[in-house]
């Protein structure tokens, strides 16, 4: 049983992190209230309720700007990038926690080394630019091979919980190696997967450095670059602005509150044992 101390002690933790979630809400709040607002107001960019509500023309005038196109182009590139960086660290990540040689943790070591080392988008843009990767299969490549370290290194924790018997008993069984890795070894770790989906999803989808090198025209303009649309030499729309943003966090917050719960076991897997 809790003494009248501990009781306190545990009220005022809670209402201290009540309060720090409260104000990680400040930024998102005025980010939404601002898209309600006329020009002049938004400039002001304050959490004051509008004056004059402009909800539907702020949202019509940004979805008449090509948001549309820009969200198709956001999907592809999101999509076929997520899509290779599970594949390809799960199957990295199979291989080298399951041989265990010195070789193999050597290898395990050079990814980890490339969480922490910051990418050089100059020599990629000439190397993309020499190859004719300019495209969306080339902005999708360099951000796949920018966030390979990552799903490698969170696969290895995931595979380190799933005992090796499982392997023999599925080879006993007469399971291929495709087969032992795609119907057993993957299927056991889909909350990595989910929790490596959403990480890399939100990672891309909000990309704006990689994405302005190699899509840089309008044609092929990916949500985030949507915002150059309300920026002129003399003048910025921020109403506009702030529209834009809320239209391009809306599908990740719709994403990671409709899997959270896998993230949080995602997060944990792997981490009781060596």
């Amino acid at each position: 049983m809790r003494t009248p101390a501990k009781k306190h002690t545990h009220i005022l933790r809670t209402l201290f992190g009540f309060a720090l979630s409260l104000l990680m809400l400040v930024p998102f709040a005025m980010i939404v209230l601002n898209s309600f607002k006329n020009k002049k107001e938004a400039a002001q960019m304050g959490l004051a309720l509008p004056k004059q509500w402009n909800i539907i023309e702020n949202y019509r005038a940004v979805m008449e700007t090509g948001v549309v196109h820009a969200f198709r182009n956001s999907c592809i590139v999101t999509l076929l990038s997520v899509f290779l960086i599970v594949l390809f660290s799960a199957l990295a990540a199979f291989v080298l926690q399951r041989r265990n040689t010195k070789v193999s943790q050597k290898i395990i070591t050079f990814f980890v080394i490339g969480l922490i080392i910051p990418g050089q988008i100059i020599p990629t843009y000439m190397l993309c630019n020499y190859l004719h990767l300019k495209t969306f299969i080339g902005a999708a490549a360099v951000l796949t091979a920018a966030n390979l370290p990552l799903g490698i290194f969170l696969y290895i924790g995931a595979l380190k919980s799933i005992p090796r018997d499982i392997d023999e008993a599925a080879i006993l069984d007469g399971c291929g190696t495709w087969t032992l890795f795609f119907r057993v070894i993957f299927q056991l770790m889909k909350p990595m997967t989910v929790t490596l989906f959403i990480l890399t999803f939100m990672n891309i989808w909000n990309d704006f450095g990689t994405t302005i090198y190699f899509l840089n025209t309008s044609e092929n303009y990916t949500l985030p670059l949507t915002i150059y649309n309300f920026f002129s030499t003399h003048s910025s729309d921020w109403n506009l602005v702030f529209t834009d943003v809320v239209i391009v966090s809306l599908p990740v917050i719709i994403v990671y509150f409709c899997a959270q719960k896998q993230i949080m076991s995602g997060m944990t897997s792997g981490a009781v044992k060596g």
